[in-house]
C-alpha cells in the first residue's frame, strides 16, 4: 500500500536481534509487551488477547499484548503497518460450522481429557471445558487496502472452515485466538506460524481457495505440532513441518467435504508431486543435510556446561530444504497407512493430550504409538527400524523406493498427465508455428 511497515520472522533469527533472550527452546518464558505507534497504524503480535489502540498524546496510540502460556523466544512475533481489517460480512457460515461440529468430534476427545497435565503451570485451554467444545476460535483477518475484496472473497471465508476441520482432527485448539495476515511481498516464504497470529504470503491468494486453502491448513496445523508441542532440539524439526504437510491434507479434504474416492485422489497426486520434490532435493544436496536425526543418539543432550550444539545450524542452504517437510510427511503417511487412519489420527490426539505444553524427541511421539498397537512390532515395525529406515539415513527412504509406480495408475494423476501434455505439445506447436493463435476448438483442455 506504498505504506511503511515492520514485521519480524522469530522463527529462523530466533529473536536475538529483537530483544535480549535465551536461545534454545528449554528457555520458555511469558511475556508482555507495549508498543507506541504513529495513528493510523496497527500492531499485531502472537500475544493471546485482542488489543485495541489507547490514545497517548495527540497522534500516538499505545498497544498492549501478553502471553500467560510459557514458549520459546523464537515464537515471539510482531508485525506493525496500514493493515485493514477485513470484516465478516455476516457471521452465519462461522457459526452454522461451529455448531454441526461441535459435538461429533468430541467423542474422541473426551477420552483424554481427565489425564493431568505434564506441563509447567498456567492457565491451559485442554483443563477448560469451554474451550472442549469450541470449534472455531475468535478469528481477525488484515491485509493492506489493495487485497481487502480477495481477502473478503476467499480467505474469510476459508479460514472458519480450516478451524473447524482441524478441531475435528486433534479436538481442543490449543490457542485462544487467530488472526490472520497478509504480510508484504518481500516476505520469504509461503506462511509462517506463531501463536495466536499467521503470516501468509501475498503468492497464495490468486487462483482460488485451493492454494490459499492448503496453505492455511498447514499453518493451522502448527498450533499444535510446532507450537504446543515443539522440537526439544532444533535438529527435529521434522517433528513439526512433517506433521503439519500431512495434517494439511487431512485438514482440506475436510473442508472440501470430499468422497472417499476424491480424497484418495487428491493425496496420491500430491504424493507423486511430493515425491518428485524429494528425488530432485536429494540429488541435489549434501547428503549429511537429509538426515532427520543428524544428532542421532545425541539428540537433546546437554553437556557438563550445559550447552547444546545445533547441527548444521550455521548452514546457509539448510533454510531452502524441504527435506524436513517431504521425508517427514512421507514417514507418516506410510504410518497411518500400516495402522489404519482412523486408530493413526486417534494416536495423534491422544499425543496432542499427553505432550501438549511440552519439548518433545523423535522417539516420545514413535514410543507412544507403538504402544498403542503393539502388534505392528511382529511385522518389524520398531522405533529402531523406523529410525534406521526414515530418520537416520540420507537419500529416499527405503521403504518409499517401492511406492513411486503406484501414484501414476491414480485416475486423478493420469488426468492431470494428460492435461500437461496437452499444454507441452501446444506450447511447442506456437514456437514452431510463430503462431500465437490457433483455431477455436483445435485443442481442448479440461478443468481439473
Amino acid at each position: 500500500s506504498s505504506r511503511p511497515c515492520v514485521y519480524t520472522m522469530g522463527s529462523p533469527i530466533n529473536n536475538r536481534a529483537l530483544f535480549p533472550c535465551q536461545e534454545p527452546p528449554v528457555a520458555l518464558s511469558t511475556w508482555q509487551a507495549s508498543v507506541r505507534t504513529a495513528e493510523g497504524f496497527v500492531v499485531l503480535t502472537s500475544g493471546e488477547n485482542s488489543a485495541e489502540p489507547v490514545q497517548l498524546r495527540e497522534g500516538v496510540s499505545s498497544w498492549y499484548y501478553y502471553v500467560t502460556m510459557p514458549m520459546p523466544a523464537s515464537t515471539f512475533t510482531i508485525a506493525v503497518g496500514c493493515w485493514q481489517e477485513v470484516k465478516q460480512q455476516s457471521c452465519t457460515a462461522a457459526i452454522q460450522t461451529s455448531t454441526e461440529l461441535s459435538v461429533t468430534s468430541l467423542q474422541t476427545d473426551f477420552r483424554w481429557h481427565k489425564e493431568v497435565c505434564s506441563h509447567v503451570e498456567y492457565p491451559c485451554r485442554f483443563q477448560n471445558p469451554a474451550a472442549k467444545f469450541q470449534a472455531v476460535i475468535p478469528y481477525r483477518v488484515f491485509a493492506p487496502w489493495c487485497f481487502v475484496e480477495y481477502c473478503e472473497e476467499h480467505l474469510l471465508q476459508l479460514v472458519p472452515r480450516c478451524l473447524s476441520a482441524a478441531y475435528t482432527t486433534l479436538g481442543t485448539h490449543p490457542f485462544s485466538r487467530l488472526d490472520v495476515l497478509i504480510v508484504p511481498s518481500n516476505f520469504s516464504s509461503l506462511g509462517m506460524a506463531s501463536p495466536h497470529i499467521i503470516f501468509l504470503s501475498q503468492s497464495v491468494l490468486p487462483g482460488g481457495s485451493h492454494l490459499c486453502g492448503t496453505r492455511l491448513c498447514h499453518e493451522i496445523a502448527h498450533a499444535w505440532f510446532g507450537l504446543a508441542i515443539g522440537a526439544r532440539d532444533w535438529t527435529e524439526e521434522w517433528l513439526s513441518e512433517g506433521f503439519a504437510t500431512y495434517l494439511e491434507d487431512v485438514f482440506w479434504a475436510r473442508v472440501q467435504q470430499l468422497s472417499h474416492d476424491e480424497v484418495k485422489g487428491q493425496q496420491e497426486l500430491k504424493a507423486l508431486l511430493r515425491w518428485r520434490r524429494l528425488r530432485d532435493e536429494v540429488q541435489n544436496s549434501e547428503e549429511e543435510l537429509q538426515i532427520l536425526r543428524p544428532q542421532k543418539e545425541s539428540t537433546g543432550q546437554l553437556s557438563e556446561s550445559g550447552a547444546s550444539v545445533v547441527k548444521h545450524g550455521l548452514k546457509a542452504e539448510k533454510i531452502f530444504m524441504q527435506v524436513h517437510y517431504l521425508k517427514g510427511y512421507f514417514l507418516l503417511r506410510s504410518l497411518a497407512r500400516t495402522i489404519g487412519e482412523a486408530t493413526y489420527l486417534a494416536s495423534l490426539q491422544k499425543f496432542v493430550h499427553k505432550f501438549h505444553g511440552q519439548l518433545v524427541l523423535s522417539q516420545d511421539f514413535l514410543c507412544m504409538l507403538l504402544e498403542d498397537i503393539p502388534e505392528q512390532k511382529k511385522s518389524g515395525l520398531t522405533v529402531e527400524s523406523i529410525f534406521q529406515n526414515w530418520l537416520d539415513t540420507s537419500g529416499i527412504p527405503k521403504p518409499l523406493l517401492k511406492e513411486d509406480e503406484s501414484w501414476k495408475e491414480c485416475q486423478l494423476v493420469q488426468q492431470v498427465s494428460g492435461e500437461v501434455t496437452k499444454w507441452i505439445q501446444t506450447n511447442q506447436w506456437i514456437r514452431k508455428s510463430g503462431k500465437r493463435k490457433r483455431k477455436q476448438g483445435e485443442v481442448v483442455f479440461q478443468e481439473v
